[in-house]
């Protein structure tokens, strides 16, 4: 038994073998599919992978570090508010990413240090 604890399955670029994609994990005894939102646009494709695979697919939900930039109070007022829903196993993804860009990174610490706190005020990993 195993589990991905970081799929991206519902990007678009998975829109042409997605049904492919899940049952190559379940044939790889891959039983939990976790899945990691992006930003506001990932939401709703992240929900309807879960819809079609409720058995296998496990939503999380947070602020990508590379989504957090000038304005992303909203964003995280969005990802606060669904995280009350208790439909979410975990908070992510998370964190601080430098890898492209350094411009927003005391925004990227104050998003990542407001979303653990939520992770810890819900119990969540």
């Amino acid at each position: 038994m195993y589990v991905d604890t970081h799929a991206h399955l519902y990007h678009k670029q998975f829109d042409g073998d997605r049904p492919e994609m899940v049952q190559r994990a379940l044939d790889a005894r891959v039983t939990h599919l976790l899945l990691p939102n992006i930003d506001g646009e990932s939401i709703r494709a992240m929900h309807a992978l879960v819809d079609a695979f409720p058995d296998v697919c496990r939503m999380m939900m947070g602020l990508h570090p590379c989504s957090v930039g000038q304005d992303s109070i909203a964003s995280l007022d969005q990802v606060e508010q669904l995280l009350g829903t208790g439909q979410y196993c975990a908070v992510g993804e998370i964190g601080i990413d430098l890898y492209w860009d350094k411009t927003w990174i005391e925004e990227q610490r104050e998003a990542f240090r407001t979303q653990v706190r939520w992770a810890k005020e819900l119990g969540l990993p």
